[in-house]
């Protein structure tokens, strides 16, 4: 077993080697197109620096965030890799952009002169990706407008123009009809830019979903990969589709125990009651750390190895689990994920409560230490 180091026995343990499958796995679809890792929100929870210093080791060609906090703690922290910030931009923000060297994402006219302004003062040409929306109805110029952005754009003397991109909707569905209409519609783009005499080092709108079921039709020049380099496919129809390696084993250790009488009421509200006769076990984990609070009394946890249900509501710190007929101070507990003793896997907590992987990753907080672990020792 691992030795492990003195820190809270909450942990979410990191496996890098899975880390470095999946991306491979990645890049086998994606050839030869080129892999922007996406590392936002945490790296969906598994750690933005770490994991960005693990993705650059690899060579990655780029890193995609959401806001421009996330690139900027990325160059702080010395990742030199391209970075595009994907989401919205914030106007007082852009000089921003030039100082730490992060690519901005342009969406409408008026952005695309916004930047164009701010790089003149500053003496620099800002690249840019430009984004389109074909569907999804957020963030990007839309498709039936396309037009009017492209031919601003390329009057802009400011701006490198260095890609342009799109997003799917529903790209992990049985039904990909929706996903073919809007790279229909990518292409319909594509084809004005190339009329206005505009070309692209990067053209891309690949995600997850579409990188394992439409690898050839929508991976251009560069895909953006997130939940799947993380070890899930974006919805569980997907499963089969590519050998995935799940990267983040929640664990935790029994911290109490009790044989409450018949009737005994376990928890905030008495959700809950002993059927005596049966161990309680209690857990130092809750939604303050971001485990979620509706587990209560319908998800389970792998104990002795055995599933041993979730008792009683999860509270600000901690959980109960009805642990039948045997359960020790210090056994260890998964919650999801693997362990010498067996494995959970995360879908079953999502089933569950009614979640997705994203969700679950992404919610767990600071609280908990994430142990990176490398040929299954601790780095």
């Amino acid at each position: 077993m691992t030795q492990l180091p003195l820190m809270r026995p909450t942990r979410a343990e990191i496996n890098l080697d899975a880390l470095r499958h999946n991306l491979e796995v990645a890049r086998c679809l994606a050839s030869p197109a080129k892999v922007m890792a996406i590392v936002k929100a945490e790296a969906y929870g598994h750690g933005l620096i770490r994991i960005a210093q693990e993705f650059e080791r690899l060579g990655i060609e780029y890193l995609g965030v959401s806001f421009l906090e996330e690139g900027v703690a990325l160059r702080e922290a010395g990742i030199q890799c391209p970075i595009l910030v994907m989401g919205g931009l914030v106007d007082e923000q852009i000089g921003r952009y030039f100082n730490f060297n992060l690519t901005l994402t342009v969406s409408s006219i008026w952005k695309a002169k916004q930047v164009e302004a701010a790089a003149e003062v500053a003496g620099v040409r800002a690249k840019v990706h430009l984004k389109f929306d074909t569907g999804i109805g957020r963030v990007g110029q839309s498709w039936e407008t396309a037009g009017l952005l492209l031919t601003e754009a390329a009057k802009l003397r400011h701006l490198d123009l260095e890609g342009i991109y799109t997003h799917f909707a529903s790209s992990e569905h049985d039904d990909l009809s929706f996903t073919h209409l809007q790279l229909q519609r990518f292409y319909s783009i594509l084809d004005q830019a190339t009329k206005l005499g505009l070309g692209w080092r990067y053209i891309h709108c690949a995600n997850s979903g579409a990188l394992l079921q439409l690898p050839t039709e929508s991976r251009f020049d560069l895909v953006r990969p997130g939940i799947m380099l993380y070890g899930y496919p974006p919805s569980e129809n997907l499963s089969k589709k590519a050998d995935l390696q799940p990267v983040m084993s929640l664990k935790t250790r029994v911290v109490y125990t009790k044989k409450p009488s018949v009737g005994t009421p376990i928890g905030y509200g008495s959700t809950w009651r002993s059927p005596g006769e049966h161990w309680i076990a209690t857990l130092p984990i809750g939604y303050g750390d971001g485990f979620p609070r509706r587990a209560g009394n319908r998800a389970s946890v792998l104990l002795r190895q055995r599933r041993c249900p979730i008792v009683g509501n999860v509270s600000m710190d901690q959980i109960t689990v009805d642990a039948g007929d045997s359960a020790y101070l210090g056994d260890e507990v998964v919650l999801f994920g693997g362990s010498d003793e067996g494995d959970i896997p995360l879908w079953e907590l999502c089933r569950a409560i009614d979640a997705i992987p994203y969700e679950i990753l992404c919610g767990l907080t600071a609280r908990i230490p994430r142990l990176y672990l490398n040929n299954n020792t601790t780095q």
